[in-house]
């Protein structure tokens, strides 16, 4: 894997709700730069069955304005993209999906995807390496996995206007098998690696750890979890945004930088108990790269006919995931329970 920049159009798009900020508008200024993060994609269960059934842009067709609204959109893909038929002889669960998804991600407005996850090896290395061949051909941009530890562990690198964002990419949920060293696979949590990683690229004007972590269906990070997110701030990230758990988890800010502890899911084929509607993290980025104000968006992910297809909740469905995320994160400190407002269709939170 390599590096890559991308360089944007002067002409963003403005720092405006996604009704407002549709595509088809015409936008002539903006005052800054949006990055959103989106939670686990996997392309199995009951999101094939949507896909045999109504076709393969069914799932992200609703939700596509609203990713095309953003300057550059990240998801946690967890579905390898192979035809490869051998699996990873330990995961209780095998998750894989055709490699033109790839063409279905970059559509859909996803500018990059990490692969740090614990599905990614699902059909072995050769799974990996054909969801690298996809993404690469298809101009979806990666990072968390690669052919050695050295290309596993590089980020991805973007350009927004003036500004460079880096994203590294972790996972603390992995078999031992699958970690890159001298052979391709994932890139593995290590907390002295990823304050070296930091350093390394504090040449960005902001450097995000985006990281596969805690425990599947609990709206509470874990102690531990919470002492590593503040020791990556500490040691100069800008961001975190996790996930893994399958539900949202608490919002912290830390010395006036946000912790987003679980997205939840974004496009996943559970259809249990167990799964609750989800949401995303918007980075709202001044010109001079500093983060001035976060959206949180309530992303539908309960699916009662089976078929899978999330939007963007908005009135009294929006508000009710917005108190419920306000209340798990009132054992995470009272700045953010505070100081978010809630709209129509999103939290808002303005960092001073």
């Amino acid at each position: 894997m390599r590096v890559i920049t991308v360089l944007l159009c002067v002409c963003a798009l403005s720092c405006s709700t996604p009704k407002e900020r549709i595509p088809t508008h015409s936008v002539t200024a903006t005052s800054g730069h949006s990055i959103l993060f989106i939670g686990d994609m996997m392309f199995e269960w009951a999101v094939k069955d949507t896909m045999q059934r109504y076709g393969t842009d069914y799932p992200l067709k609703k939700i596509k304005p609203f990713l095309h609204s953003f300057d550059f959109v990240m998801a946690n893909l967890e579905s390898p993209l192979t035809h490869a038929r051998k699996t990873h002889p330990y995961q209780k669960y095998i998750f894989k999906a055709s490699p033109d998804i790839a063409y279905i991600l970059y559509d859909a407005g996803i500018t990059a995807v990490t692969l740090a996850n614990n599905h990614m090896l699902d059909y072995g290395v050769q799974g990996l390496l054909d969801t690298i061949a996809s993404l690469s051909t298809a101009q979806v941009l990666y990072a968390g996995a690669g052919t050695n530890a050295t290309t596993a562990s590089l980020p991805v690198i973007y350009t927004l206007g003036q500004s460079r964002i880096a994203v590294l990419c972790y996972t603390q949920i992995y078999a031992k098998d699958m970690v890159a060293h001298n052979n391709p696979g994932i890139n593995y949590f290590e907390m002295n690696k990823a304050k070296e990683d930091i350093q390394k690229y504090r040449f960005c004007d902001r450097v995000i750890i985006n990281i596969h972590w805690g425990n599947e269906y609990f709206y509470y990070p874990s102690s531990k979890q919470i002492d590593v997110a503040h020791a990556l701030i500490d040691a100069g990230a800008d961001a975190i945004i996790g996930h893994h758990p399958h539900v949202y988890q608490g919002i912290e800010i830390y010395k006036n930088k946000p912790i987003v502890y679980s997205l939840g899911n974004f496009l996943f084929g559970s259809v249990h108990e167990g799964i609750n509607d989800n949401i995303a993290c918007a980075l709202y980025m001044s010109q001079k790269g500093k983060i001035i104000k976060m959206h949180v968006y309530a992303i539908k992910g309960i699916h009662n006919d089976g078929m899978i297809q999330p939007e963007v909740l908005e009135g009294h469905l929006a508000a009710r995931i917005f108190e419920h995320i306000l209340e798990v994160s009132k054992p995470l400190g009272m700045i953010f329970t505070r100081r978010a407002t809630t709209h129509h269709n999103y939290l808002e939170f303005i960092f001073r």
